[in-house]
């Protein structure tokens, strides 16, 4: 059986030689407290991209409290795009994490959220 870590540990991943995938070394769960205790799961060896940041490392770091964030994120893409979960939703816990975790200001949050829906609009993602 895996043994999953809590949301707010720390991260256990590895990064590829070039800097561009983590995967994680350890899984983690997040908990959706006002949602009836929902729990997502996301396994060891899950691969992301972190932060997509289209080379703004200032306003958008590739490392720190948000990256788990941005890796729950890939994890939820990753299971809309095999028709398990809706884009939207994806993108509200993105942001619910976000604030929960206290990773940003309030205001980059939902400056983040606000590029992950436009990018799914214009992708046609709705």
């Amino acid at each position: 059986m895996q043994e999953y870590q809590k949301f707010t540990s720390p991260i256990i991943c590895e990064i590829s030689n070039n800097g561009k995938i983590y995967t994680l070394k350890r899984g983690f769960i997040y908990y959706r407290k006002d949602k009836n205790n929902e729990i997502i799961e996301v396994p060891e060896g899950f691969e992301s991209d972190g932060f997509t940041n289209f080379g703004f490392s200032i306003i958008i770091p590739k490392f720190g409290r948000g990256l788990k964030c941005a890796i729950l994120h890939d994890f939820l893409c990753e299971k809309f795009h095999q028709g398990r979960v809706s884009r939207k939703f994806a993108d509200d816990v993105f942001l619910e994490a976000m604030l929960e975790t206290k990773a940003f200001k309030k205001s980059k949050a939902y400056f983040l959220y606000f590029c992950v829906r436009t990018y799914a609009f214009f992708k046609g993602f709705l």
